[in-house]
């Protein structure tokens, strides 16, 4: 997943540079709403193969979502800590005012 987000904040970047304003958002939206289903999928994916045991123990649907939050840590660092203020220079992730 973390190379997943690279991709993704790469491209956002990539947009940020070529186009501005309402071009920028469709572009942007698009390349989310791709982003936001392969993020998801892990999960599913989880799910899916532990499908019994989620069913048998709630215990056991927490740790199926205390493992999709291991997989998701490193991406979620890289993008809150490393990459959110070059986002911000190009106009992505703003803070609220």
């Amino acid at each position: 997943m973390l190379a997943v987000t690279v991709v993704y904040i790469y491209i956002l970047l990539g947009i940020a540079q070529i186009f501005s304003g309402i071009g920028k958002f469709v572009i942007g939206m698009a390349v989310y709403l791709i982003f936001a289903v392969i993020v998801v999928l892990p999960l599913f994916y989880l799910i899916n193969e532990n499908q019994p045991a989620v069913q048998q123990s709630t215990y056991n649907l927490v740790a199926v979502l205390v493992s999709y939050g291991l997989i998701m840590a490193p991406a979620i660092y890289y993008l809150g800590k490393v990459k959110i203020k070059e986002l911000q220079r190009a106009g992505y992730f703003l803070p609220r005012r």
